[in-house]
Protein backbone atom coordinates (compact mmCIF):
# COMPACT_ATOMS: atom_id res chain seq x y z
CA UNK A 1 0.00 0.00 0.00
CA UNK A 2 1.40 3.42 -0.57
CA UNK A 3 2.35 5.73 2.11
CA UNK A 4 -0.33 8.44 2.89
CA UNK A 5 0.66 11.70 1.68
CA UNK A 6 0.14 14.10 3.94
CA UNK A 7 -0.92 17.93 2.88
CA UNK A 8 1.64 21.09 2.34
CA UNK A 9 0.32 22.14 5.93
CA UNK A 10 1.77 19.39 7.83
CA UNK A 11 5.73 20.93 7.08
CA UNK A 12 4.99 24.21 7.96
CA UNK A 13 6.53 24.47 11.13
CA UNK A 14 4.06 26.60 13.26
CA UNK A 15 1.47 23.93 12.72
CA UNK A 16 3.16 22.05 15.29
CA UNK A 17 3.40 24.67 18.37
CA UNK A 18 -0.23 26.13 19.74
CA UNK A 19 -0.91 29.18 18.39
CA UNK A 20 -2.21 32.30 20.91
CA UNK A 21 -4.36 33.91 18.77
CA UNK A 22 -7.66 32.31 18.93
CA UNK A 23 -8.65 32.94 15.50
CA UNK A 24 -5.20 31.12 14.21
CA UNK A 25 -5.67 28.66 16.37
CA UNK A 26 -9.43 27.49 15.57
CA UNK A 27 -7.56 27.52 11.86
CA UNK A 28 -4.76 25.60 13.45
CA UNK A 29 -7.16 22.79 15.12
CA UNK A 30 -9.54 22.70 12.05
CA UNK A 31 -5.97 21.81 10.04
CA UNK A 32 -5.00 19.11 12.36
CA UNK A 33 -8.52 17.93 12.47
CA UNK A 34 -8.44 17.09 8.67
CA UNK A 35 -5.72 16.13 8.49
CA UNK A 36 -6.52 12.87 11.28
CA UNK A 37 -9.80 12.23 9.68
CA UNK A 38 -8.02 11.83 6.09
CA UNK A 39 -5.58 9.75 7.44
CA UNK A 40 -7.84 7.44 9.17
CA UNK A 41 -9.71 7.54 6.04
CA UNK A 42 -6.73 6.33 3.70
CA UNK A 43 -5.47 3.53 6.12
CA UNK A 44 -9.21 2.93 7.50
CA UNK A 45 -8.32 3.51 11.03
CA UNK A 46 -11.04 3.68 13.29
CA UNK A 47 -9.67 3.69 16.26
CA UNK A 48 -6.52 5.87 17.54
CA UNK A 49 -5.29 6.35 21.35
CA UNK A 50 -5.70 9.60 23.04
CA UNK A 51 -1.61 10.79 21.97
CA UNK A 52 -2.86 9.75 18.31
CA UNK A 53 -0.94 6.97 18.22
CA UNK A 54 -2.79 4.16 15.23
CA UNK A 55 -4.99 1.50 17.67
CA UNK A 56 -7.06 -0.49 14.71
CA UNK A 57 -7.04 0.03 11.33
CA UNK A 58 -9.48 -2.56 8.69
CA UNK A 59 -7.23 -3.44 6.83
CA UNK A 60 -5.63 -6.65 8.45
CA UNK A 61 -2.46 -6.63 6.37
CA UNK A 62 -1.19 -3.01 7.53
CA UNK A 63 1.75 -3.22 9.61
CA UNK A 64 0.61 -0.37 12.34
CA UNK A 65 4.05 0.24 13.90
CA UNK A 66 5.35 1.05 10.27
CA UNK A 67 2.74 4.14 9.57
CA UNK A 68 4.28 7.45 9.71
CA UNK A 69 2.79 9.62 12.73
CA UNK A 70 0.62 12.02 12.36
CA UNK A 71 1.88 14.73 15.09
CA UNK A 72 5.30 14.40 13.90
CA UNK A 73 7.34 15.65 10.59
CA UNK A 74 10.67 13.78 11.04
CA UNK A 75 11.72 15.65 7.81
CA UNK A 76 11.34 19.32 9.42
CA UNK A 77 11.82 18.17 12.75
CA UNK A 78 8.95 18.61 14.51
CA UNK A 79 6.29 17.31 16.57
CA UNK A 80 2.96 18.05 18.54
CA UNK A 81 3.18 18.29 22.53
CA UNK A 82 1.05 16.35 24.68
CA UNK A 83 -1.45 19.00 26.21
CA UNK A 84 -1.85 20.37 22.43
CA UNK A 85 -2.83 16.75 21.20
CA UNK A 86 -4.92 16.80 23.59
CA UNK A 87 -6.76 19.66 22.71
CA UNK A 88 -6.42 18.44 19.03
CA UNK A 89 -8.27 15.09 20.14
CA UNK A 90 -10.75 17.77 22.16
CA UNK A 91 -11.55 19.76 18.69
CA UNK A 92 -12.78 16.52 16.86
CA UNK A 93 -14.67 15.09 19.73
CA UNK A 94 -16.42 18.27 20.91
CA UNK A 95 -16.55 20.64 18.55
CA UNK A 96 -16.64 19.18 15.13
CA UNK A 97 -18.45 15.86 16.68
CA UNK A 98 -16.13 13.26 14.35
CA UNK A 99 -14.45 11.40 16.59
CA UNK A 100 -16.24 10.44 20.70
CA UNK A 101 -14.27 8.33 23.58
CA UNK A 102 -14.42 4.44 23.48
CA UNK A 103 -15.38 4.77 26.99
CA UNK A 104 -15.92 8.29 28.63
CA UNK A 105 -14.73 7.00 32.05
CA UNK A 106 -11.88 5.85 30.77
CA UNK A 107 -10.25 8.35 28.05
CA UNK A 108 -6.84 6.12 27.71
CA UNK A 109 -8.98 3.34 25.99
CA UNK A 110 -8.72 5.48 22.79
CA UNK A 111 -11.12 7.36 20.55
CA UNK A 112 -13.07 6.21 17.38
CA UNK A 113 -12.61 8.78 14.75
CA UNK A 114 -15.71 9.62 12.59
CA UNK A 115 -14.09 10.04 8.91
CA UNK A 116 -17.17 8.44 8.18
CA UNK A 117 -20.74 9.44 10.44
CA UNK A 118 -22.55 6.88 12.23
CA UNK A 119 -25.58 7.38 10.25
CA UNK A 120 -23.61 6.86 6.90
CA UNK A 121 -22.12 3.52 8.47
CA UNK A 122 -25.61 2.35 9.39
CA UNK A 123 -26.90 2.91 6.17
CA UNK A 124 -24.21 0.76 4.75
CA UNK A 125 -24.93 -2.01 7.18
CA UNK A 126 -28.55 -1.88 6.91
CA UNK A 127 -28.38 -2.31 3.08
CA UNK A 128 -25.66 -4.77 3.51
CA UNK A 129 -28.45 -7.06 5.32
CA UNK A 130 -31.16 -6.17 3.20
CA UNK A 131 -29.89 -6.60 0.19
CA UNK A 132 -28.37 -9.84 1.23
CA UNK A 133 -31.93 -10.95 1.98
CA UNK A 134 -30.97 -11.27 5.74
CA UNK A 135 -33.47 -9.11 7.63
CA UNK A 136 -35.14 -10.67 10.55
CA UNK A 137 -32.02 -12.68 10.98
CA UNK A 138 -30.20 -13.07 13.97
CA UNK A 139 -26.46 -12.45 12.53
CA UNK A 140 -23.44 -12.69 14.58
CA UNK A 141 -20.44 -10.12 14.63
CA UNK A 142 -18.67 -12.66 12.59
CA UNK A 143 -21.01 -12.84 10.05
CA UNK A 144 -21.16 -8.51 10.32
CA UNK A 145 -17.38 -8.10 9.54
CA UNK A 146 -15.51 -11.08 8.65
CA UNK A 147 -17.29 -13.17 6.79
CA UNK A 148 -16.07 -14.19 3.40
CA UNK A 149 -18.85 -15.89 1.99
CA UNK A 150 -21.93 -13.55 2.40
CA UNK A 151 -21.12 -10.84 -0.13
CA UNK A 152 -19.73 -8.46 2.48
CA UNK A 153 -18.98 -4.87 1.12
CA UNK A 154 -15.45 -4.06 1.72
CA UNK A 155 -16.83 -1.09 3.56
CA UNK A 156 -17.70 -3.49 6.33
CA UNK A 157 -14.78 -6.14 6.13
CA UNK A 158 -13.00 -6.20 9.71
CA UNK A 159 -14.85 -2.99 11.18
CA UNK A 160 -14.26 -2.15 14.72
CA UNK A 161 -16.23 -4.47 17.37
CA UNK A 162 -16.25 -0.86 19.16
CA UNK A 163 -17.71 1.42 15.91
CA UNK A 164 -20.24 -1.41 14.95
CA UNK A 165 -21.72 -1.01 18.69
CA UNK A 166 -21.96 2.53 18.23
CA UNK A 167 -23.98 2.24 15.13
CA UNK A 168 -26.04 -0.21 16.26
CA UNK A 169 -27.16 1.87 19.63
CA UNK A 170 -26.81 5.16 18.40
CA UNK A 171 -27.72 4.71 15.28
CA UNK A 172 -29.77 1.51 13.90
CA UNK A 173 -31.79 0.06 17.65
CA UNK A 174 -32.84 4.09 18.00
CA UNK A 175 -34.44 4.12 14.47
CA UNK A 176 -36.00 0.67 16.07
CA UNK A 177 -34.22 -0.93 12.63
CA UNK A 178 -31.75 -3.32 15.35
CA UNK A 179 -31.85 -5.19 18.22
CA UNK A 180 -28.64 -6.77 19.65
CA UNK A 181 -28.72 -10.01 21.84
CA UNK A 182 -25.84 -10.72 24.46
CA UNK A 183 -23.87 -13.18 25.29
CA UNK A 184 -24.39 -14.74 28.56
CA UNK A 185 -22.68 -13.93 31.45
CA UNK A 186 -20.32 -10.92 29.23
CA UNK A 187 -20.83 -7.71 27.78
CA UNK A 188 -20.60 -9.11 24.10
CA UNK A 189 -22.64 -9.08 21.70
CA UNK A 190 -24.04 -12.42 21.07
CA UNK A 191 -25.98 -11.66 17.72
CA UNK A 192 -27.70 -8.54 16.18
CA UNK A 193 -31.20 -8.70 14.44
CA UNK A 194 -31.93 -6.09 12.03
CA UNK A 195 -35.47 -5.76 11.17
Amino acid sequence: METFEFPKIHSFPPLYTKQPNATVLQQQLDSWCSIILSYCEYYKVSTISTTGTIVYSQFEELKIDTLPPIFENKQINRAVDDEFKSDIIKHLIHKLNKAEYINTKIPDQGILVYWKSLADWATILYDFVENSGQLGTVLTIYELTKSEDSGLPESLKNLDYNLLVKVLKNILIKQGKAQILMQEGTDQIGGVKIV
